[in-house]
């Protein structure tokens, strides 16, 4: 039962204490707790400080600094298996590309290499690359007979404007992106710049590792949820549990930092559907990863360049969000360019989610100095603010 895997872990213990543990009673989620991140966190400290976990589990760093890591631990086959039962994105005969990154302790690189092994396909472990090489990688790619690409936002953004530049791409037939967060690509856009090509989606989070799946046929934003994933809608919040296979921490309820909603599809695929809308205060998505805001602070204050900062999500008119970083500046600090880049340089380098090197990311995030930070009332001003198109 995972109640008693879960009150192995002392902080867990404790959370679930009034929770009778009596094999002959159902469980019923609805009468149990939600999991939250921070605890989920802590829980996940307790278990590599202390008992450790099971033999044979990944940990990785799904976010935070070198000095302060949001660790996270997923089995050895990163549940391969159970993907692979219910999302048929390969088969044998196809040469997927794998153009995730391998380094940052991030290991959705290896999950796609898996995962191509196990649907009898063969993987060219490719890894990001810096955009100037990308066409040259591209062609090799069409010569080695590859005819499927998986590929985290960054790179489906250089495919894409590699293809609008009038490039053409005959040998790509599936495009596999998504993983553990939400993959946001436009599903028009893929369809006006890569026509034909069957795109097949992965949904989920850092600590949650893959929860729901999509294939060619399924609406924008709607995905089944996996054999191993039972996804509630809890006010409007997704909540997940891990049922029926192994895992440490035990996933009960655990709020993943999405809203959702139930919605239908008619692709006939089997799983539960929901429509993932956007992400909870005080969390934002930036390079496709969940971030905390007060991360993102944290590591600005720490620049010793900075006295005050805070996260503003300003919205476009085009519906997309812009990120904000904005500060105060210590007296004797420049206000110049120079001085804004090499803040967002070290915020993007420290922390372990995200890539200072990624250019194609430059306009999404930036950092701004300011007189005063928005107040939304008294006391301390927020982390996050949120600002519609002006």
């Amino acid at each position: 039962m995972i109640l008693r895997g879960a009150r192995r872990i002392p902080s867990l213990n404790r959370k679930y204490r009034g929770v009778p543990d009596d094999p002959r009673e159902p469980l019923v989620l609805v009468d149990l707790p939600v999991l939250t991140p921070l605890e989920l966190s802590a829980a996940t400290d307790e278990l590599l400080r202390g008992s450790r976990p099971d033999d044979g589990s990944v940990v990785y760093a799904s976010g935070g600094t070198p000095e302060n890591p949001r660790l996270s631990l997923l089995p050895e086959d990163m549940f391969v298996k159970e993907v692979r039962t219910a999302w048929h994105a390969l088969g044998h005969g196809d040469l997927l590309a794998n153009f995730f990154s391998p380094g940052r302790q991030w290991p959705v690189h290896a999950f796609y290499n898996r995962l191509a092994s196990r649907s009898g396909a063969t993987a060219l472990s490719v890894g990001d690359l810096p955009e100037s090489q990308f066409g040259r990688d591209l062609a090799l790619c069409a010569r080695y007979g590859v005819n499927a690409v998986a590929a985290p936002p960054g790179v489906v953004g250089r495919l894409l404007r590699h293809r609008a530049a009038g490039h053409q791409l005959p040998w790509l037939r599936k495009l596999l992106i998504g993983g553990a967060f939400h993959d946001r690509t436009p599903a028009a856009e893929l369809a006006a710049l890569l026509p034909g090509v069957q795109v097949w989606q992965l949904y989920g989070s850092a600590e949650a590792w893959m929860v729901g799946h999509r294939g060619p046929g399924c609406p924008e934003g709607v995905f089944h949820t996996l054999p191993h994933q039972h996804a509630e809608i809890d006010g409007g919040r997704i909540l997940v549990t891990t049922t029926g296979v192994r895992r440490a921490p035990a996933l009960i309820r655990y709020l993943i930092g999405d809203r959702g909603e139930p919605a239908g599809c008619a692709c006939g695929r089997s799983g539960r559907a929901l429509r993932v809308l956007d992400r909870i205060a005080p969390s934002v998505v930036l390079q496709g990863s969940a971030v905390r805001a007060g991360e993102l602070v944290d590591l600005a204050l720490a620049t010793g360049d900075v006295t005050a900062a805070q996260v503003a999500m300003v919205g476009t008119p085009g519906g997309e969000d812009r990120l904000e970083l904005r500060v105060r500046l210590a007296d004797d600090v420049p206000d110049d360019q120079y001085t804004r880049e090499w803040i967002r340089h070290q915020v993007l380098e420290r922390h372990l989610a995200l890539d200072a090197t990624g250019s194609e990311y430059s306009d999404d995030f930036q950092v701004v100095p300011v007189e005063r930070l928005e107040r939304r009332g008294p006391g301390e001003p927020p982390v996050l603010v949120r600002e519609a198109a002006g």
